[in-house]
């Protein structure tokens, strides 16, 4: 038993974790090809994560991009997010990447001066 703890405290000593708070981006929506803002927060575990944090976020700029802004509302769309940036991670940067948790992930809503227009005339003002 002691020499199994001798093998997995160096490992578990090295695990950090990272935390992007309010990250934000524009991708394209399904439904109407337009971009829609996305806003999320992670926590990323992993070795070395904090010291690489840019290589880290580079990795996650380029794999959010491959998805719709629809597609990661849902929960297939979240884990595939979750799977793609640790596999990309580790293919373009060797960032060894344990677990990613999302504590945030929204798309905010822009209504255009049409649509508020159209709103406020359902709700009787503006005759």
């Amino acid at each position: 038993m002691k020499k199994l703890l001798i093998f997995i405290l160096p490992l578990m000593l090295s695990a950090q974790m990272l935390t992007l708070d309010h990250f934000t981006t524009d991708l394209f929506s399904k439904i109407d090809k337009s971009p829609k803002e996305i806003t999320l927060s992670l926590m990323i575990e992993g070795r070395y994560v904090e010291d690489e944090n840019y290589k880290v976020i580079d990795a996650l700029n380029v794999v959010i991009g491959s998805f719709y802004a629809e597609d990661l509302l849902t929960s297939k769309g979240k884990e595939a997010l979750k799977s793609a940036l640790i596999n990309y991670a580790a293919k373009k940067y060797g960032v060894d990447i344990d677990e990613v948790y999302i504590q945030k992930l929204m798309m905010e809503q822009n209504p255009s001066a049409d649509e508020i227009v159209s709103a406020l005339k359902k709700e009787g003002c503006c005759k």
